[in-house]
């Protein structure tokens, strides 16, 4: 119910009848209504995807990780990680 009470959508059904009732009245040829009420379709569309991407864009969160070693413990993180050579286990 909030997207039917949004600006973007109220002015967008506002143009689209506009451009139909022109046409009904015989303002503008049936044409030209026809693109009148396309494009204020596409726009409502264009406008949603926009305003979808920069709320994603706002909200998205970044984080990172730091970690602290020991000596020793950097030497067993050192093990894990090296390549293994034929035949050998990590840690061994």
């Amino acid at each position: 119910m909030e997207k039917f009470l949004s600006r973007k959508f109220l002015i967008s059904a506002a143009a689209f009848l506009a451009a139909f009732f022109t046409g009904v009245a015989g303002v503008f040829p049936p044409e030209a209504c026809a693109v009148g009420m396309a494009l204020s379709a596409g726009i409502y569309a264009a406008s949603e995807a926009y305003v979808d991407g920069q709320a994603a864009k706002s909200t998205q969160t970044i984080s990172t990780t730091s970690v602290t070693a020991t000596s020793q413990s950097a030497k067993v993180v050192e093990s894990a990680l090296a390549p293994k050579k034929d035949g050998e286990q990590h840690g061994a």
